[in-house]
């Protein structure tokens, strides 16, 4: 039964606020303030996070970029339009131009396109957009767990596992669970939230075992 593993995950999170609650951030300032961002989507983003802040465009420049995402991944051919560096520039810049300006788009996506257009970066579209949606959620404060079982979890389980992380979360911060199923692990649960992972996996469990095992030979 997955719900003595929810258990003691939740019990497990509950041990790890005690010892990540040091440096909590003081009240949330007006201004914007980003962490650094590294490499060329983190870079990318973050200048496109700002701009949209300045402009007042955010929320509308994040529902553009979600439905470029969503052509590219739901499109093989227009993904591998935008990233072939056999196809020229202009001919890349006009075709996305022409879908943003059928979408409605603002100013500010269609001039970010064009400047990644123009420093030979279209091909990171697809790693800059989910830059950007990462940062976007982040700046409103939401952390996302991923919660791996072998089965998946019951409604009472999955609702038990958010209690037990609720201790995590600093002030203005909001939980959305993922789950994903991973039939390898055999039992259990693994946790990642941030910077932490906990494996309460029977798989490792077994492994654990097996060096001990082997150890003491």
């Amino acid at each position: 039964m997955l719900r003595g593993a929810a258990q003691r995950l939740a019990k497990r999170a509950s041990q790890l606020a005690v010892t990540g609650t040091r440096g909590l951030a003081q009240a949330a300032e007006k201004e914007v303030k980003l962490p650094p961002q590294h490499g060329v989507p983190g870079r990318y983003a973050a200048a496109l996070y700002m701009a949209s802040v300045k402009t007042g465009t955010l929320g509308k420049v994040e529902e553009e970029l979600s439905q470029v995402a969503s052509l590219m991944a739901e499109s093989k051919d227009f993904s591998t339009f935008v990233a072939d560096p056999s196809v020229p520039r202009e001919t890349k810049v006009d075709g996305l131009n022409s879908i943003l300006t059928k979408m409605g788009a603002t100013d500010v996506t269609k001039n970010f396109v064009g400047l990644l257009a123009d420093n030979n970066r279209l091909s990171e579209l697809s790693r800059i957009v989910a830059k950007f949606a990462e940062i976007a959620a982040d700046q409103r404060g939401e952390v996302k767990a991923v919660v791996t079982t072998a089965e998946g979890l019951t409604r009472e389980e999955a609702e038990e596992i958010q209690r037990g992380l609720q201790p995590l979360l600093k002030p203005g911060q909001k939980l959305t669970l993922e789950e994903e199923v991973d039939p390898s692990i055999i039992g259990g649960v693994i946790l990642a939230m941030g910077d932490k992972y906990v494996d309460m996996s029977i798989l490792a469990r077994v492994k654990r075992l097996q060096q001990i095992v082997r150890d003491a030979v």
